[in-house]
């Protein structure tokens, strides 16, 4: 039976993940701050037949990581897989974006994916186990733009982080892996914060955000489960998810400049005049997805 750790598994893809590594008869750890979603998550699978706990992890903190590790290793021996996915979405132009603002998606997307790769994959080669680190990265690594300028430059830091450790643990039999989805139907908007706004115009922000992207998301997150556990088995190094990622992906790779140009007709202002135009068809698409 293998030891799998998932972070950010109370929700979304993270839980899709656990459930579905622990349909495998894999040991699923279910790693969350959220934890009575992660205790939700772990009763989802042992009702099916799975074998799974939660851990309460804050991935901000470097010495829970390690404390984490610690345990891992003693209850059950090394960790043969990591999917490193907590994060949020915080939204907002780069200058409008506060230095906290900033610091938070540091600390969240980017700083958790470094400190849990260094315990576990330090773990990994002291045991010998040829096992596999997941981290979750974006399309939005791929795509300048003014809308989540903050959020793209720590996904594209995830990106190159994650092909660096796999340069370096290709020795010791470690695979490493980045997912790069595009939109997909999850809370991330509804969950993340629209910098610059008053209180209230974020919370309304953000309900209609979350709202656009349930009703325009071409796939739900158990999709992007059974990539991750593809690329496991198949040691892929990078994977955007979703047609609008691999588009996204094969710009930057064939123009650059034509991707920085592209992005640059999106603003706050028309974007949000979309929404207010189209939110009657997005409540119709979503109420469909909800209910089929």
């Amino acid at each position: 039976m293998k030891t799998v750790i998932v972070t950010g598994a109370a929700s979304g893809i993270g839980r899709e993940t656990a459930k579905l590594f622990a349909s495998e008869q894999d040991r699923v750890i279910v790693a969350d701050i959220d934890e009575l979603g992660a205790e939700a998550t772990v009763r989802e699978i042992k009702a099916a037949g799975g074998h799974a706990l939660a851990y309460r992890l804050d991935v901000r903190d470097e010495q829970q990581w390690e404390d984490f590790a610690t345990w891992v290793g003693a209850e059950f021996g090394a960790a043969d897989i990591l999917v490193n996915n907590a994060g949020v979405m915080d939204i907002g132009g780069f200058v409008e974006t506060t230095v906290p603002q900033w610091q938070r998606m540091v600390d969240i997307n980017l700083m958790s994916v470094v400190y849990g790769s260094r315990a576990f994959a330090r773990q990994m080669v002291a045991a010998g186990v040829h096992g596999h680190i997941v981290n979750i990265a974006s399309a939005a690594a791929f795509l300048p733009s003014a809308l989540d300028p903050a959020y793209g430059v720590v996904k594209a830091a995830v990106l190159m982080a994650t092909q660096s450790l796999r340069v370096e643990l290709r020795q010791h039999h470690i695979g490493v892996t980045a997912i790069c989805p595009g939109v997909i139907r999850t809370n991330l908007l509804a969950n993340g914060e629209r910098n610059g706004l008053s209180p209230e115009e974020r919370e309304q922000w953000r309900a209609e955000a979350g709202a656009a992207q349930a009703g325009l998301a071409y796939a739900g997150p158990d999709k992007v489960a059974r990539i991750i556990e593809r690329s496991v088995r198949n040691n892929w190094a990078v994977v955007p998810v979703n047609p609008e990622a691999w588009a996204i992906y094969g710009l930057i790779r064939l123009s650059p400049t034509l991707a920085r140009v592209v992005p640059a007709v999106a603003s706050f202002d028309r974007l949000e005049r979309l929404l207010e135009v189209g939110k009657p068809l997005l409540d119709r698409l979503t109420k469909g997805k909800v209910t089929s």
